[in-house]
Order: C-alpha cells, then structure tokens, then sequence
C-alpha cells in the first residue's frame, strides 16, 4: 500500500469513527455485578450517553448490540480479567471515553444542579452529577452512608433483584459486620419486623467464591465461621442471630433494598 492510500485509509476512519464515537473497553465480556438497571431498545451511543448523564453513579456499561440492551454498571472490575465471557456483551467503562455526548456536556445549568465539570484527556468536559441523596422513604444511617428500604411482599432472589433495580436501588449489600449489626439495631428499634431478609449476595459458580453483587467477596471482611453458610450454592440472607445465612434462590422472603449514595 503506497502513502497516499494509507493517508485515504486513515481518512475514511476517522470519518467513521468521529468525534462522538464510543470506545469499547472490552468486546466479548461483561461484568455481571452491580447492574443497578436494566435498559431496553437503547444502542450503544445512547446506553453511553444514559451512564454519563448519571454521573458517579455509573462507571460503566455492558451492552449487548443483538437486543440493544444496556446494563447500567455502579462498579467497575479491579482488573478487566475478572471480566465474564460473553460473546453478545461489549463491557464499556467511562474511563475509556474521549468524547461526551451533547446531553451531558457541561452547559450554564451544570453548576446550578449541584454537578461539576471533569475534563477527560480530549480535553473536553462534561458535566458529573454529584451523588444522590437518600429519598425519604428510605431508612438511612449517616455513620456507614447506608440508605436501605423494606419491601415486605415475599419474593424469590431474581424477582427481589429485578424489583430493586426497578426503584434505581440494588438487593442491598452489607460488606461489613457494621452493616450487620446496624440491621440487629433496626430490629430491636422496631424497624425490621422479620428476622431474616433476602440482602444481594449470591455463589459465584465461575471463581468458587460468594460475592455481593457489586462483586466484592462476602467474606473478606466478614468472619464465615460467625455466620450459618452450610452449602456453597444459592443466595444470601440476613439473619437477626447468625447474621448470615444461605438459602435456596428460590425461596421466598422478604427483601432489603439499597440505595447506592457512591
């Protein structure tokens, strides 16, 4: 190939990709964890464009071109090899943009909605919003920035899962043993009625290991032997007396969930 057709080559790509073209962090993966909602008949510009105009509240995307269908993501791997396999998915982090479609660049009314200019390496800024506030349905404690609701209609893991995400919260996750013992305190103080709620923890058939749903393991901040794990499958549940406990995805209970303010 002689220059002037490597110079046309290089013409027609750019002209192609543009100024306004997504970079795809990784196709063929997704990351499975921490998907606070589920959009439908989106492509890929607009799924982008949906996790910018949320701000920190979305540091990725997946999205899967055969159905247009976008994942909004509230975490991001520490490594892109934790990502899952799946031919269908492209695996989109903000990160990776270079350019900010026009809905969320920076405009005269960003500062007046409480949101703030960041500037990626293109050198053009858009507009982050800054973290949401707890609605006032919602129970809070200032101490651990943990904002949670009751949903008291039994229901299986997937459908307590789908309902949480339907109110733009996730099955709530309690990394600590602080969480834990915030939800005894909610009980004896007469806010909790049950005493035991689906939470979003699940088995990771894939690493061997249980994992919130934002991906962090359960266990690495939480003592295993102080809680009733009897079988590596299924799902987590809070338990007023052991904390933690595993139950089957298809019981029935009901669920926590939480509003993420991070």
């Amino acid at each position: 190939m002689n220059i002037k057709s490597a110079i046309y080559l290089l013409c027609l790509l750019h002209l192609n990709l543009g100024a306004n073209e997504v970079a795809i962090t990784s196709s063929g993966h997704r990351w499975p964890w921490d998907i606070s909602q589920t959009l439908t008949i989106r492509g890929r510009k607009q799924c982008t464009r949906e996790c910018q105009m949320r701000g920190s509240a979305c540091l990725a995307v997946n999205y899967k071109a055969g159905s247009l269908l976008c994942e909004i993501l509230g975490s991001t791997p520490n490594n892109l090899t934790e990502l899952t396999v799946d031919v269908s998915y492209d695996y989109i982090a903000m990160f990776s943009q270079t350019s900010v479609f026009s809905s969320a660049v920076c405009d005269s009314e960003c500062s007046s909605t409480a949101g703030y200019c960041l500037q990626l390496s293109s050198g053009v800024n858009y507009c982050r919003k800054k973290n949401p506030t707890c609605p006032t349905n919602y129970r809070f404690s200032a101490p651990l920035n943990f904002c949670y609701l009751v949903v008291t209609t039994p229901a299986d893991f997937l459908t307590a899962k789908e309902h949480c995400e339907s109110l733009h919260s996730r099955l709530a996750v309690l990394p600590t043993m602080e969480y834990i013992d915030y939800l005894r305190a909610e009980r004896t103080g007469g806010f909790l009625s049950s005493l035991r709620y689906m939470v979003g923890g699940q088995w990771d058939m894939t690493a061997g290991q249980w994992r919130w749903l934002d991906g962090n393991l359960i266990f690495a901040n939480i003592d295993i032997s102080k809680c009733r794990i009897t079988l590596n499958e299924g799902v987590i549940a809070w338990e007023n007396k052991y904390g933690l406990m595993d139950i089957s995805s298809t019981n029935q209970l009901e669920f926590l969930c939480e509003k993420v303010l991070h």
